[in-house]
């Protein structure tokens, strides 16, 4: 209130006359810092959004979905017969943390499927890329898998929504981390 009162006394004109200039100036100066804060987010915004390919390269995004797409279904589907020849095709989409996590789900397929006989096949029926740089993607996957037991004659279907992360290196996508979106 002292603040007004003596801006009041160094402005011209009637009391009023001042207080209305003095909200007027007020006004003004709140008017160019919100813009120049809404300025300053919105740099912000726009650097982090610069960085997404996902959100202005179609061709890439297109690119590592279809390749990380390929990916999934080769190393989430296998034949009981010749689990070996999917756990190969595997290592060859993997790379990083993703090698190890597929080993360690993998395991029990190689224990069970060739005494249930099983058959998986894994196709992903969409993917999002949620982010994009020039080596680096994070996608969620959404896929349909047919799991069948020669061993019983039975077939069953289910969904699977998980994460990965991939990178690109030597000319093509690869999964470097399996997030299976679960709590730890």
């Amino acid at each position: 209130m002292a603040a007004i009162s003596t801006l009041g006394r160094a402005l011209p004109g009637n009391g009023r006359g001042r207080l209305v200039v003095f909200l007027g100036a007020l006004t003004i100066a709140f008017g160019v810092a919100a813009a120049w804060l809404h300025g300053q987010a919105g740099d912000l915004a726009g650097a982090a959004s610069a960085r997404n390919d996902a959100l202005t390269d179609n061709a890439r995004t297109a690119e590592v979905k279809g390749q990380i797409t390929t990916a999934v279904n080769t190393a989430f589907s296998y034949n009981y017969a010749d689990v070996a020849k999917t756990e190969k095709a595997a290592q060859e989409v993997l790379t990083g943390k993703a090698v190890q996590q597929y080993n360690e789900l993998f395991a029990l397929v190689r224990k069970q499927a060739p005494a249930q006989k099983q058959v998986l096949t894994t196709t992903v029926t969409d993917s999002a890329v949620k982010s994009l740089t020039a080596d680096d993607a994070r996608l969620l996957i959404f896929a349909d898998q047919r799991n069948i037991r020669t061993d019983k004659n039975e077939t069953s279907y289910s969904a699977a929504v998980f994460a990965v992360n991939a990178v690109h290196a030597d000319g093509a996508w690869k999964i470097s981390n399996i997030d299976t979106l679960t709590e730890k």
